[in-house]
């Protein structure tokens, strides 16, 4: 009977640890943006916009090993329901594998980008066309080795075109092979934080017109002082159009502060060769002394030379985010 009472308790103990590791975690946050946008050929814009989280999360282990899942859906404030992200993720503490929608390593980072308008975003490039969360008919495998605390791997692959935006274009059929790949490797040290990758883009289209791109680029993440500061820079070439770009970034983030400026050129092939400047600030502060509950203004300021004539060359942008944690 003592024998029966002791296994009972055993099993009772195990399957209690078990559901913990089980147990999923969920959360949600609120996000609302009140965006007043002018640019130099057109008038003045206003526009509310925003979505609510969901976030599911749940991650079992077996010693070293795991296997974890996560779903993210936005509703947004114009009535629609999109996934952000939705992948499993398994292997242990050196190697694993992510597989779904995501976004992979960050080789161009913004930091406090609450708001960054462009002249136009064809002017930029930050080497995140296989970095994730494409559009509807594709996929993705990304593969993570950490050789050891200083020195870790990641190559992320993509079923699909990967404009870094969340869509798709065109209506080839980009998803019988990878047509992107973006090996990258990061370096840690305990002066700065240093990524370099690669990646290259190519499928058909419909009508018989091709994408062939290839990008790299290398980022530094440092302290300076209390300031937390990113200085990145990436250059891409359009092997069709033969258009290229070089693209800068250097921001800082100091306690609720954020600022960045961006700078950029391009060289066409043919026609104009445009540059742009884009810097953008950012500062939050609590609201009503509420937990979780901030309030953000921001700005952006973007402007361009060398561009088409009757494009618009300069946009100012302001922005007023409130955020709540559930």
């Amino acid at each position: 009977m003592k024998k029966t009472i002791l296994a009972t308790a055993i099993v009772s103990s195990i399957l209690s640890v078990s559901a913990a590791h089980a147990a999923p975690i969920f959360d949600a946050n609120f996000e609302l943006n009140t965006d007043a946008v002018d640019t130099e050929t057109g008038d003045t814009t206003y526009d509310q916009n925003g979505r609510v989280e969901l976030n599911a999360y749940s991650k079992h282990t077996a010693g070293d090993n795991f296997f974890a899942g996560k779903g993210t859906v936005l509703l947004n404030t114009d009535g629609e329901a999109t996934v952000d992200d939705a992948f499993i993720q398994l292997g242990n503490s050196t190697w694993d594998f992510q597989l779904g929608r995501f976004e992979a390593i960050n080789l161009f980072p913004l930091a406090k980008d609450t708001l960054i308008q462009h002249v136009s975003d064809d002017y930029v490039y930050q080497a995140n066309k296989v970095r994730g969360r494409i559009g509807d008919g594709g996929g993705q495998i990304a593969f993570h080795y950490n050789a050891n605390d200083a020195l870790k791997f990641e190559v992320d692959t993509l079923y699909s075109d990967g404009d870094g935006d969340g869509t798709s274009t065109g209506d080839g059929d980009k998803t019988k092979a990878i047509s992107g790949v973006r090996p990258s490797v990061t370096f840690v040290t305990s002066a700065a934080t240093i990524t370099a990758g690669f990646e290259s883009v190519k499928y058909d289209e419909v009508g018989g017109t091709n994408v062939d791109l290839t990008g790299y680029a290398v980022t530094a993440n440092f302290d300076v002082a209390a300031a937390n500061v990113n200085v990145s820079a990436a250059f891409s070439k359009d092997d069709v159009t033969d258009k290229k770009i070089s693209s800068f970034v250097a921001n800082m983030v100091y306690g609720n502060f954020g600022l960045g400026v961006i700078g950029s050129n391009v060289d066409n092939k043919t026609g104009n060769d445009p540059s742009m400047l884009t810097t953008y600030i950012a500062y939050t502060v609590p609201l009503l002394d509420i937990e979780n509950a901030t309030v953000t203004f921001a700005g952006s300021y973007s402007t361009a030379d060398d561009v088409a004539a009757g494009a618009n060359d300069k946009t100012t942008a302001a922005r007023v985010r409130f955020n709540y944690g559930f």
